[in-house]
């Protein structure tokens, strides 16, 4: 209040504030909730669930062991004996080629082991250099990213989609299937062991991301056979392509499961440490790569298991776990389904069962989805999203010309009045708490508020962190360019650090057309020391959000250029001098009426 001017002081609130924002969403983001579980034992690896005396499930480990000679160990392991092996099944892959993927399944485990996106965004995000940015930018033409791949085995798990049964006598996971069933849209596996018949059927539609799991469990046994049926969802990591979010270090891109148990969703970061189970009404049970996601889930509303996680730094699991008991000749059919697409929110919303709650946007959900149709509109009409991104900043600050108004007119309003507070310390220099009295008399009797320049950028505020949020959660805005070579992904940071580097002078424009009403150290602080670092944050940030601060900018420089010109015109404000400041002038009278 003494000596540094509101809107100033506030310029230091936001950046810190900014930064203060996304550390809290990183720090509580990521807390692993306490919900849902992993396990697996260390020496086999394999998330299996194992049945309860009480029906419930629990998750053990279950070797998966496939010798190379054909998987004979893989059938005794599940149980069965030499004598009851008819015979030993060859290892098959089978190809499947719809509009939206590519599908692979093996009969090892009756599984799918890959499941390739093939549209043109659909891609891996591309990690460009600062070397090839620059190449980028004088016409350089890179290599496209691998297409996005959302079925990824891993060494030590089962693969995609393959089903154990822990109880009396297990099933493994990896038993070796033989293919009863393929045609252009349908691919149907079975396999047995001396207690249990698997057979599991995959359908699907010719476009769509969604395919169908039939399970169908049969006991073969003579008796009454109960166990608790699995199936697993893992996907392999390369920890040196994952990153982690941080302050200075970008949004991140680490791989989360989501276990959907009842109405609770539960997230989990990479953590090395063992994760409980989610039992109840198990609606979903997936894997989140960023602006991706591979889920499976019932068919129908729920089913009644657990959800079970794992996440390490090589690898994230996540499985749907079911009790099953069955007469002897008795059979049951599980009907189940799964999603392996981008995560576009009306997509996921329409493909039901709770799979657009996997696009979490945090704190500032509602404000999210109001900036994310608002920028929708504006590419229906313009057709780039960094052009919508420009409207956007635009339309912002047209409803805030109001506002910013009184902030400027509040402005000139405390730098008048200046000269009358450094008077008053002067006259109580040991008393601080007369000063600040005498001070509020001061702001009461010129009909001044203090807090009038700060509206304008308290409301800024939110809608940085909340774009923020969209640029790193919305499939809309992923791959997607601005004009130019190398602004080809707003979701990413500028390789080139051109963006920062301008927000950062335009913010230093902005500081030196402020009214100066602070010693030189004071100013030296704000005018450079907070430019540095602001464009230090937002160098690893999306493009997309140094596009707009960096508009915003230049907006707020034009506007400040004519609102002087205005007020001056008007006699609220006096003409600047050379130094920056204002000189007095006579248009106190008016400043005052003006302010109040």
């Amino acid at each position: 209040m003494e000596k540094f001017d509101q809107r100033q002081r506030l310029l230091l609130v936001i950046a810190l504030s900014f930064g203060f924002i996304t550390l809290l969403q990183v720090v509580f983001g990521e807390k692993p909730d306490p919900n849902a579980v992993a396990t697996a034992g260390a020496d086999a690896g394999v998330v299996v669930a194992a049945a309860t005396s009480d029906g419930g499930a629990e998750v053990a480990a279950a070797p998966a062991v496939v010798d190379a000679d054909g998987g004979v160990a893989a059938v005794m392991a599940a149980g069965g004996t030499p004598a009851e092996v008819a015979k030993v099944l060859p290892m098959r892959e089978l190809d499947r080629v719809r509009r939206q993927m590519n599908l692979r399944f093996s009969t090892e485990g009756g599984s799918l082991t890959s499941a390739v996106l093939t549209g043109p965004r659909e891609r891996e995000q591309q990690q460009v250099s600062i070397a090839e940015g620059f190449q980028k930018l004088f016409g350089k033409k890179l290599p496209p990213p691998e297409q996005m791949n959302m079925a990824v085995p891993s060494d030590g798990q089962p693969n995609p989609l393959s089903v154990g049964i822990v109880g009396g006598v297990p099933f493994g996971p990896n038993t070796r299937y033989e293919v009863v069933e393929e045609t252009d849209q349908a691919i149907a596996f079975r396999a047995s062991n001396a207690a249990w018949q698997v057979d599991k059927r995959y359908t699907w539609e010719p476009d769509g991301f969604a395919l169908n799991l039939a399970v169908t469990v049969k006991n073969l046994s003579s008796a009454a056979t109960s166990g608790t049926l699995s199936v697993v969802l893992p996907r392999r990591i390369d920890p040196k392509s994952e990153e982690k979010s941080s302050l200075f270090g970008g949004i991140g891109n680490e791989a989360k499961v989501h276990c959907l148990v009842g109405d609770d969703l539960g997230t989990h970061a990479p953590s090395e440490d063992p994760i409980e189970d989610a039992k109840g009404a198990v609606k979903l049970a997936a894997i989140d790569q960023q602006y991706f996601l591979a889920a499976v889930y019932p068919k129908g509303e729920s089913i009644d298991g657990a959800c079970s996680v794992l996440t390490s730094p090589t690898v994230r699991v996540a499985s749907v776990s079911t009790p099953i008991a069955l007469q002897a000749g008795e059979s049951k059919t599980i009907e189940l389904a799964a999603f392996m697409g981008p995560k576009d929110f009306e997509l996921l919303k329409a493909t039901g069962h709770g799979l657009e709650k996997t696009v979490d946007f945090g704190w500032w959900a509602v404000i999210c989805k109001v900036l994310l149709a608002v920028l929708q509109f504006f590419f229906r009409l313009v057709g780039n999203w960094g052009l919508a991104i420009i409207l956007l900043t635009v339309s912002v600050k047209v409803l805030l010309l109001p506002l910013t108004h009184k902030a400027m007119v509040s402005a000139e309003a405390m730098k008048k009045l200046q000269p009358k507070m450094e008077e008053i310390k002067k006259k109580f220099p040991d008393d601080r708490e007369r000063q600040n009295v005498e001070v509020m008399k001061l702001y009461q009797e010129a009909k001044v508020n203090p807090l009038g320049g700060c509206l304008p950028l308290l409301l800024q505020l939110p809608i940085w962190a909340a774009l923020f949020t969209t640029l790193r959660t919305s499939y809309d805005l992923y791959g997607e360019p601005f004009y130019g070579p190398v602004w080809t992904d707003l979701t990413y940071k500028d390789p080139t650090y051109l963006l920062p580097f301008a927000l950062g002078i335009t913010m230093i424009i902005t500081q030196r057309l402020q009214p100066q009403m602070m010693d030189k150290q004071q100013a030296f602080i704000f005018t450079w020391i907070m430019p540095v670092f602001f464009t230090a944050l937002m160098m690893n940030y999306p493009a997309g959000l140094s596009l707009y601060i960096f508009t915003n900018n230049l907006l707020s420089i034009l506007q400040q250029f004519l609102l002087r010109k205005y007020l001056e015109k008007k006699g609220i404000a006096a003409p600047r001098s050379k130094g920056g400041g204002s000189p007095p002038g006579p248009g106190d009278k008016r400043l005052k009426e003006s302010a109040s």
